[in-house]
């Protein structure tokens, strides 16, 4: 996974550089807080009962890299990369309680980008993209045993809202509220785990701060 991403990164940072001249080209990496609902999920041979485990969210964080080319004063396309992890307490359908764990994933976001007009340094901008799912999954823990199930291949999109504020004509900061959906995922036992969670939705709320570099 990260070798893939790793590639991803070098290949866009050669074809910005080649593109310096222009000034088009921007990097902004972020962190945030996320947040997400309590969800449910159906279980199929997972512990001794099939049916409804109970999966409980508590706050978690997000990091992610997003680079822009900016088409004009208002319009930039970004394609973007984000990890994200909340630890989570579940509940299986046999009343098992696994009192640790989390629930993580790994997205590729395609974000188109609208900024409005500058005003003493802030842009605030609105945006909206695709999301395509790398991998999510979920470890369930208790007692020193760690079970994990995962999946990939998902799709969904995302909203968002910011702004920026320049504090040199290369350098920015900003501040952000996203909201990203994606649903009906499946996820399979791995490393000797068994049984299968479906159903399961990804609606993550993060609150986000990050720098841009203006190429």
């Amino acid at each position: 996974m990260f070798k893939k991403v790793s590639i991803l990164c070098v290949l866009l940072v050669t074809n910005f550089q080649l593109s310096a001249a222009t000034g088009d080209w921007s990097i902004r990496p972020y962190v945030g807080i996320s947040q997400m609902s309590d969800l449910d999920a159906n279980t199929n041979g997972v512990g001794a009962q099939d049916g409804i485990a109970e999966v409980e969210l508590d706050s978690g964080f997000t990091a992610g890299l997003g680079f822009a080319y900016q088409y004009t004063d208002n319009f930039a396309a970004e394609l973007a990369w984000e990890y994200r992890s909340n630890d989570s307490q579940t509940t299986l359908a046999d009343g098992q309680v696994f009192s640790e764990g989390n629930y993580a994933s790994n997205i590729f976001f395609i974000n188109g980008i609208y900024s409005f007009n500058k005003t003493n340094n802030w842009t605030p901008y609105l945006g909206a993209g695709l999301s395509w799912v790398q991998e999510v999954d979920i470890d369930l823990e208790t007692n020193g045993t760690e079970i994990s199930y995962s999946g990939d291949g998902d799709t969904g999109f995302q909203v968002f809202a910011g702004a920026n504020y320049d504090i040199s004509p290369r350098w920015a900061v900003h501040g952000e509220i996203r909201y990203g959906t994606s649903s009906g995922i499946e996820l399979e036992g791995e490393e000797g785990a068994v049984g299968t969670f479906s159903d399961l939705d990804y609606k993550p709320l993060t609150f986000q701060v990050g720098m841009t570099y203006k190429f």
